[in-house]
């Protein structure tokens, strides 16, 4: 039997066909690719998601809701313009909400700097709405709306000349100390009358 064995002749195989790689050693780097995109895909949705879109500033809105108002008849412009007033105006100061009366407005308004420049526009404006809301007086919505827009664009031109430089501090704030709020000063008012003395 040995011999059988031994007398049988060898064959060679000749060579074998390459291993191909597997498929995440060729495409790793697509697949990486893939994910990655996805990836960015999906935190750009949720972001824009949750933040929705960005709103105006207060005097864009503001210009926005005025000739939106312009197309209106006149009882509803008059409606809408003061009620975009009210809301740029409660926008721009905390102490002047919405809910305020004209006067309670004027009277919280009075004493800031920012709208003196605009007070006269801003007092006839809102006086001559209230007249024709409440007491039915005939009013233009247009020159209403021109009214509005004069207060609004000499309370914008204050804001840029009261605005104060940010400087940052050299060092940082202590944790846990109060922080004084930075009002500005009145200005000052107008100089007292002389007195005529009695004869």
């Amino acid at each position: 039997m040995l011999l059988a064995f031994e007398e049988t002749p060898f064959v060679l195989q000749g060579p074998r066909p390459p291993i191909p790689p597997a498929t995440w050693e060729t495409g790793w780097l697509l697949a990486t690719a893939v994910l990655l995109v996805i990836g960015l895909a999906a935190f750009a949705y949720y972001r824009l998601r949750r933040t929705g879109p960005t709103p105006l500033a207060p005097f864009p809105q503001l210009e926005l809701n005025l000739r939106l108002a312009e197309a209106l008849p006149p009882p509803a412009a008059i409606t809408q313009a003061t009620g975009a007033f009210r809301a740029y105006l409660a926008a721009i100061e905390p102490r002047a909400p919405a809910s305020l009366s004209t006067e309670e407005l004027i009277s919280a308004l009075s004493g800031l700097p920012v709208f003196l420049p605009a007070r006269q526009p801003l007092l006839a404006a809102l006086r001559s709405a209230d007249a024709a809301k409440f007491a039915g007086a005939a009013l233009e919505a247009s020159l209403l709306i021109a009214g509005l827009r004069e207060a609004a664009r000499r309370v914008q031109d204050a804001h840029r000349t009261f605005a104060q430089p940010v400087v940052a501090p050299l060092l940082p704030p202590r944790v846990g100390a109060p922080v004084a709020p930075v009002v500005p000063p009145p200005l000052p008012g107008p100089p007292p009358l002389p007195r005529k003395e009695p004869a």
